[in-house]
């Protein structure tokens, strides 16, 4: 498969400003992702999709192309597969290809190592009659029959039929831990969307599991990758 990998970094955020390029044990958040994806033989190419310079700047030293987002498509309402079908089209044009499938891996989710990105897409290559695979983690503690709703004060369980199991009776769920999405090209073209049902399931283990968003999220990484030579 031909794949094009694209890493989305918008410069603004309203959990923290500037957390693509903030500096986690001596590198800037995006470069975690960005040295995963660059040593990868799988990727025909890597498009970094950005309106933040600073990030223009540090990418420059990388192999990688960069794209540089319009305004419009970087605000925080801005759908993300917007972005995913201009850089699309920009890439296929500047490379002269048409792609197999789009690789989605977000700056925000840096662990991840070179195998996860090999073995998404040889999952996804033995199943052709699925467009969408989507990377996931074991959930723990945070099950949804745990969860509630509520609705005038009153609590109301989101699995009633388990809320009263103990942990090691609980069916598994698993969550979308936001590092690797892979879309068939033509597929996604199609429906404009990058998350399509039914989607292949690429599970990685819970300790992969770290998705930035606010300022303690942040404490966490650098607790992470500081405290464990920058890998789980």
């Amino acid at each position: 498969m031909r794949i094009l990998g694209i890493i989305p970094a918008r410069k603004g955020s309203k959990g923290v400003p500037g957390k693509n390029i903030y500096p986690i044990a001596g590198k800037p958040l995006i470069g975690y992702t960005i040295d995963t994806a660059v040593r990868s033989s799988v990727l025909a190419n890597i498009v970094i999709s950005t309106d933040d310079e600073a990030i223009w700047e540090y990418a420059a030293g990388y192999n990688v192309t960069i794209h540089k987002r319009d305004a419009a498509l970087a605000t925080d309402t801005s759908p993300v597969v917007l972005t995913i079908l201009e850089v699309i089209h920009f890439a296929e044009q500047k490379f002269n290809t048409q792609y197999d499938a789009v690789m989605l891996l977000q700056a925000t989710a840096p662990l991840r190592e070179l195998w996860h990105l090999e073995e998404a897409i040889a999952l996804l290559e033995t199943h052709n009659d699925y467009d969408c695979l989507i990377s996931v983690v074991k959930t723990g503690d945070n099950h949804p029959a745990r969860m509630y709703t509520i609705d005038d004060g009153i609590l109301h369980s989101l699995q009633p039929e388990n809320e009263d199991l103990n942990r090691q009776q609980l069916p598994p769920v698993y969550l979308r831990n936001g590092s690797i999405y892979i879309t068939r090209r033509n597929a996604l073209l199609e429906n404009k969307k990058v998350m399509l049902k039914p989607a292949l399931a690429y599970i990685m283990d819970e300790k992969y599991y770290l998705n930035i968003d606010g300022p303690k999220d942040l404490m966490l990484a650098k607790i992470i990758m500081e405290g464990h030579g920058n890998r789980p």
